[in-house]
């Protein structure tokens, strides 16, 4: 009987990441052609050379282990942030015709990643001038570029960074594609929760507060440097979209239930004006 038990865990198991694999295609491939360009041609991602091969491997699953493992909290973040959510003639309701919206090619694989990378790089810039006014001394460049040795600060720093633009990723994102609004019972209006964090803001906000901690850089070199950040970024933040995606179509009753969300009729039955 337990044999029988565990044989459909590890099949589910196999399933998930079989589709894992195939949905996250674009980030294996970019992960393959940074490993063939730094071993046959030029330094493209800080590393160069055969043992970049396993830096890069490395590097690159333990960004998304870091990035993907905050994932299974997403309930609990659900739990604690329906309370400043839900209150007064406030409530969270879903539309069921706007679920699940998201589809594997586009904003899976191009929007999703650089909102990650964005608000990654803008958490690290805010962090980075909180250490300068509480310390009072400038800090370079040579912070957020890979250090030669291994440093356990900046790791730490770095973990924490990824632990919560993943966690803050993962709350918007499952509002956007379980069809959760806001609804004022007063007017009747329904607002998209988190409207102005676009896909576009925290990129911007992002990648200007990363190039200016290059200023005293030229600024081709500022943009390779930031360019060479995207292209080690880019595979972790894809494969913990096309994670999260798996993630909320499967635990989508246990988040609507610690968001405390209650379903609406059609909008065309309810006739309620959208912001």
């Amino acid at each position: 009987m337990a044999v029988m038990k565990v044989l459909p865990v590890a099949r589910s198991a196999q399933d998930i990441l079989k589709k894992t694999v195939i949905a996250a295609w674009p980030a294996l491939t970019i992960l393959f052609l940074t490993v063939v360009i730094s071993v046959f041609f030029s330094e493209i991602t800080f590393t160069v050379g055969m043992e970049s091969i396993w830096k890069i491997l490395l590097r690159f699953l333990r960004f998304s282990f870091i990035l993907v493992i905050p994932i299974p909290l997403l309930p609990h973040v659900c739990g604690l942030m329906q309370g400043l959510l839900n209150r007064r003639n406030l409530r969270l309701i879903q539309i069921r015709e706007e679920r699940h919206p998201v589809r594997i090619p586009w904003q899976i694989w191009l929007i999703r990643p650089f909102q990650g990378i964005g608000l990654a790089m803008l958490i690290a810039t805010k962090l980075i001038t909180l250490v300068q006014i509480s310390t009072s001394s400038a800090i370079n460049s040579s912070v957020v570029l890979p250090p030669t040795q291994f440093h356990l600060g900046r790791f730490l720093s770095a973990t924490a960074v990824a632990v919560t633009t993943s966690l803050l990723l993962s709350f918007l994102w499952s509002l956007d594609d379980l069809g959760i609004r806001r609804h004022n019972r007063k007017t009747g209006e329904i607002k998209i929760i988190g409207k102005y964090l676009s896909a576009l803001l925290p990129i911007l906000f992002g990648f200007y507060g990363m190039f200016s901690l290059f200023e005293s850089h030229e600024r081709l070199l500022a943009v390779r440097y930031i360019a060479q950040m995207v292209v080690v970024l880019y595979p972790p933040f894809l494969v913990m979209a096309v994670v999260h995606k798996f993630y909320t179509e499967k635990q989508e009753l246990l988040i609507l239930k610690r968001l405390k969300a209650q379903p609406l009729v059609p909008i065309k039955e309810q006739q309620l004006p959208i912001a």
